[in-house]
């Protein structure tokens, strides 16, 4: 039997809850936010998305870590109530609500059955490509991000596990990466499929959470050197991914755009993960564990889900996109929301959760 790997050797990467990762989650859904209520000339939405992707994957990795270290195995049942149980409360209830608002006139929409069930059912992000698709509600097309995550870990746990198991080689995440970037680059320059198709594509966005699961996997097993840890190293490393972010935004070429920047993106992002979790304590990073940036992280899936539902209803009531007065009431609207459903949605569940993650016999 192989060795077990172990989470204990970084500073912040035991087994309780892992420190910034709310903070990082508040980062994601303001730069969504603030993009969607008229300031994408300023502020790239989309890298919101690709971080929320690369933070779920490392989470998801970690947690798939830990359970793998006490039981030698995955419960596949439970990995996928657990995931139900967090996503569905908050996904209907707030669907519900667009509905609603749309069926008194408070914001535009289709209705389109084809169309919600796509939302419910996970298949959003392909269903938008299919010529004269139908919509439902203004403002809930953020839900093919939704679809991209469950189609990830409808194969993940399985991955995971043969590398857990060493039936397959841990470089076979490295492959894939860079198996995406190709395939990007085929879907772009031989079928010419548009940007926005190779943005919201399951097939073409996989790695942007693999990264996330890779960085997971580095530090479970001990992979990184100590050297990282040493001041000398911490600032030009975040300079880097810095500098290589800012040539992601700024290069706006389009073919860079749908192919090399998701790569670009998702290697910067690990050394500012990385830090974010283990140096929680960093000056750079000590705002990420303030209790209003937490409290914003603990909401922000259903803020993501609902934010751009609300900034419709401005819009409709004749405000423009960007207008302070209107930005301010949807981001507040947005927060009481989000909180009523977590208070009264999510919070019952997690007794729950918390039994599906205790420990069990691996059923695999």
């Amino acid at each position: 039997m192989h060795e077990v790997p172990k989470i204990k050797s970084w500073p912040n990467a035991g087994h309780g809850k892992i420190p910034s990762l709310d903070g990082l989650r508040a980062v994601s859904i303001m730069i969504v936010f603030f993009s969607h209520a008229g300031l994408s000339a300023l502020i790239p939405g989309g890298f919101g998305v690709t971080v929320f992707f690369f933070l779920s994957g490392f989470l998801i990795t970690t947690l798939l870590c830990r359970e793998f270290e006490r039981t030698n195995g995955l419960d596949f049942r439970a990995f996928y109530l657990r995931r139900l149980l967090r996503l569905a409360p908050p996904l209907l209830l707030t669907m519900a609500l667009a509905i609603l608002l749309a069926l008194v006139g408070v914001v535009k929409g289709d209705l389109s059955h084809s169309a919600m069930l796509a939302q419910v059912f996970f298949a959003y992000n392909y269903y938008q490509q299919i010529p004269g698709a139908e919509t439902s509600v203004n403002g809930l097309d953020v839900l093919w991000s939704l679809a991209v995550e469950e189609h990830f870990y409808t194969v993940w746990p399985l991955i995971f596990l043969l590398l857990a198991k060493r039936r397959v080689r841990g470089s076979l995440i490295v492959v894939l990466t860079l198996a995406i970037l190709v395939w990007r680059s085929v879907r772009l320059l031989v079928f010419g499929h548009s940007e926005w198709a190779i943005y919201i594509s399951t097939d073409t966005r996989f790695d942007s959470l693999l990264f996330g699961c890779l960085l997971a996997i580095f530090m479970a097993r001990d992979l990184l050197p100590d050297w990282l840890m040493k001041a000398r190293a911490i600032y030009p490393l975040l300079a880097l991914s810095g500098l290589c972010l800012l040539l992601s935004f700024l290069w706006q070429d389009p073919i860079f755009r749908s192919t090399a920047r998701y790569t670009i993106q998702g290697i910067a992002l690990m050394p500012i993960f990385f830090y974010a979790i283990v140096r929680s304590d960093h000056l750079i990073f000590r705002p990420l564990n303030w209790w209003v940036m937490r409290r914003i992280g603990l909401y922000s899936y259903t803020l993501y889900l609902i934010h751009f539902v609300i900034l419709e209803a401005f819009w409709t009531m004749g405000y423009v996109k960007g207008n302070l007065v209107a930005m301010t009431a949807a981001g507040v609207l947005s927060l009481i929301w989000a909180a009523l459903v977590y208070q009264f949605a999510e919070r019952p569940f997690h007794v729950w959760r918390a039994r599906l993650n205790a420990p069990g016999p691996a059923r695999a």
